[in-house]
């Protein structure tokens, strides 16, 4: 019998776009083995799935023992299992529109059926203010924290170690955006060293102009 996924997530691309690189490769692990060898799902390909994986863990493992330099290779391999579980989950839903009880068999989540009502437009964002950076107990976390906008459905937050002036230097700290702008814990820096952080606003018009960058010495 497959296992059932402990996160009943899958189709839910908001909080996919949110995994950690440990949340992700639980995520994959859960989806393999749910769909590998199922009768209704077993033409969906996992292979990139498990490759990106295995890519992902390699980067993690490297991070995780100090290797600092190799976090935008990590976040890389995030944000390509982040596509595969994504992809896996288009392929499900596409082949379980008629077949509901196939979804429930494969222990993967439902969306359910609901007549959407047409948002209002909401007006432009704006520059965002009130960013605040500070470290956390753990060595090489921060948090973050900025002010809200009416107009935002989602904030993008980047770091850099580098000259903040240069604008290929800025490394997203996570794969998508954020819903929200409170409590964002950012992991993985290396202590000891300055870094800046920025953030910004994204509206049905798209994202608003950066933040002042907000230097600190992480510790």
């Amino acid at each position: 019998m497959n296992a059932p996924l402990s996160l009943p997530t899958l189709v839910n691309l908001n909080v996919l776009m949110s995994l950690n690189p440990a949340e992700a490769l639980t995520m994959k692990d859960n989806v393999v083995s749910a769909l590998t060898n199922h009768p209704f799902f077993k033409d969906i390909p996992l292979g990139p799935l498990e490759e990106a994986g295995n890519n992902l863990q390699e980067t993690l493992s490297h991070t995780s023992a100090g290797n600092y330099a190799m976090i935008p290779q990590r976040d890389q391999h995030l944000s390509t299992v982040i596509k595969e579980l994504t992809r896996v989950a288009f392929r499900v839903q596409l082949q379980a529109l008629d077949e509901n009880a196939q979804l429930r068999t494969a222990g993967l989540p439902l969306l359910e059926r609901r007549t959407r009502v047409p948002k209002a437009h909401r007006g432009p964002v704006q520059q965002l203010q009130g960013l605040e950076v500070t470290n956390l107990e753990t060595p090489g976390e921060v948090l973050i924290n900025a002010d809200s906008q009416e107009a935002a459905f989602g904030y993008q937050f980047q770091y850099t170690r580098r000259d903040p002036n240069l604008q290929e230097d800025w490394i997203d700290e996570a794969p998508g955006p954020h819903r929200g702008c409170k409590k964002i814990i950012v992991r993985g820096l290396d202590p000891l060293n300055r870094y800046s952080f920025r953030g910004r606003a994204i509206g049905d018009d798209g994202p608003g102009p950066w933040s002042a960058p907000v230097t600190i010495p992480v510790t």
